[in-house]
């Protein structure tokens, strides 16, 4: 709640210390004093600074305290200063779901692939296979996403196109101009999950290969292979959950990086997410929108790192024994 409570307070003075005036923007050309006037007092605008972060604080709370004690509530961002009438939290309720979508694909495919060859590599340290896997992960890592999305959407969507039958552009649903009926398109979640997977991939297989190679020269292995265990047995009981502490928290960290990383691939694919949502609300200083964006993802940081503390002490036993 502290780190909540900090992220909150750095974003409210980030974004109302900055040069201009939101209800000017609203209003747009239009030099009109009254309605000026009257939308800063529809948004509080008109309110001492000290004000205006106090009932920031009460909205997006989850705790509200009156006579009757401490009652709990849904956050509330206030409504969208571009789209009149819109709360913030329905629009991010309406497009996070595609970003964690999107996020929980690419770290998916990034596990699978990266921790079966890092785990490879592990037991053919020094060979051919190592030093190749190894050098293309590096490059793998040093690519930024928004190029290696238009790398992809060029190969992929337009020089392939034909073949592979990928869009440059398109969401999880299409909706029909006519009928108005929405239809699910899965295969427009393949190139933008696979831009965001690239990178995590060689993080996941660098790690796994080393701490496979860590954890297998422990005591504890050795004593298991000369009690006569096969090596998958070995692997699957011994080496795997104590390697895994390190990986998984290399995967919550990037998970909740994703969330804010796809920023750049949204726009360039044409995905309908969070942070496509975020970027539209930054070039119109739309202020409750880009905030209620930016403490989603504080959260679900917190929220994860608390997750990976429970998981340490599930899948390594010495922990445990710290613990208990």
């Amino acid at each position: 709640m502290l780190t909540l409570w900090g992220v909150a307070t750095l974003v409210f003075l980030l974004f109302t210390l900055v040069p201009g005036d939101p209800a000017q923007m609203m209003l747009g050309k239009r030099d009109d004093p009254e309605a000026l006037v009257a939308l800063r007092a529809k948004y509080g605008l008109d309110q001492p600074l000290s004000v205006q972060y106090v009932q920031y604080l009460g909205r997006i709370s989850p705790v509200n305290f009156n006579e009757q004690g401490a009652l709990f509530k849904a956050p509330d961002f206030g409504e969208s200063f571009q789209r009149q009438g819109q709360k913030v939290s329905v629009l991010i309720g309406q497009t996070f779901p595609n970003t964690a979508l999107l996020a929980l694909v690419a770290i998916g495919f990034s596990v699978v692939v990266g921790g079966a060859l890092g785990t490879i590599v592990a037991y053919r340290e020094g060979s051919k296979l190592d030093q190749t896997l190894t050098a293309f992960s590096a490059l793998g890592m040093s690519l930024p996403s928004f190029f290696t999305a238009v790398l992809f959407a060029w190969i992929f969507a337009y020089l392939l196109g034909p073949w592979t039958g990928l869009n440059l552009t398109g969401s999880l649903y299409a909706v029909d101009d006519y009928t108005g009926e929405r239809h699910l398109q899965l295969k427009n979640l393949i190139l933008p999950a696979l831009t965001l997977g690239i990178r995590p991939i060689g993080v996941v297989l660098q790690l796994t290969r080393n701490s496979v190679l860590q954890v297998a020269q422990q005591d504890f292995v050795r004593t298991a292979r000369a009690k006569g265990l096969k090596e998958g047995r070995v692997f699957c009981r011994h080496i795997l959950p104590v390697a895994s502490n390190p990986i998984i928290t290399t995967i919550s960290g990037w998970f909740a990086s994703l969330l804010a990383g796809a920023v750049f691939v949204e726009i360039i694919f044409g995905w309908n997410g969070m942070g496509k949502l975020l970027v539209e609300a930054l070039n119109t200083r739309d202020l409750p929108i880009t905030m209620g964006c930016v403490m989603v993802i504080a959260a679900i940081f917190v929220f994860l790192t608390t997750l990976v503390d429970v998981l340490y002490a599930v899948l390594d036993p010495r922990i445990r024994a710290e613990l208990f």
